[in-house]
């Protein structure tokens, strides 16, 4: 049996039925699944330089550096 899901009242903790228990969870599920699938993104933005680097990089190395640079951090977190 699943673990019980309750809701906040003001007169206190009330149990949420089963049925709606079940969509919850499977909203959660779905929602942990979007999540899984796009952690990728997510690790490509914590790793790529900031607009202003990426700018200065084009500026003074040439738009095939920074496409190097680029290139690292995707192959680094490919997409699924």
């Amino acid at each position: 049996m699943a673990e019980k899901l309750y809701r906040a009242r003001p007169e206190g903790r009330v149990e949420i039925p089963e049925d709606e228990a079940a969509e919850i969870r499977a909203e959660w599920a779905k929602n942990e699944a979007q999540m899984v699938a796009t952690q990728y993104i997510r690790d490509r933005q914590n790793e790529y330089p900031s607009f202003a680097d990426q700018f200065d990089q084009i500026y003074h190395e040439g738009v095939d550096a920074w496409k190097e640079t680029i290139k690292a951090v995707k192959d680094k977190h490919p997409k699924p």
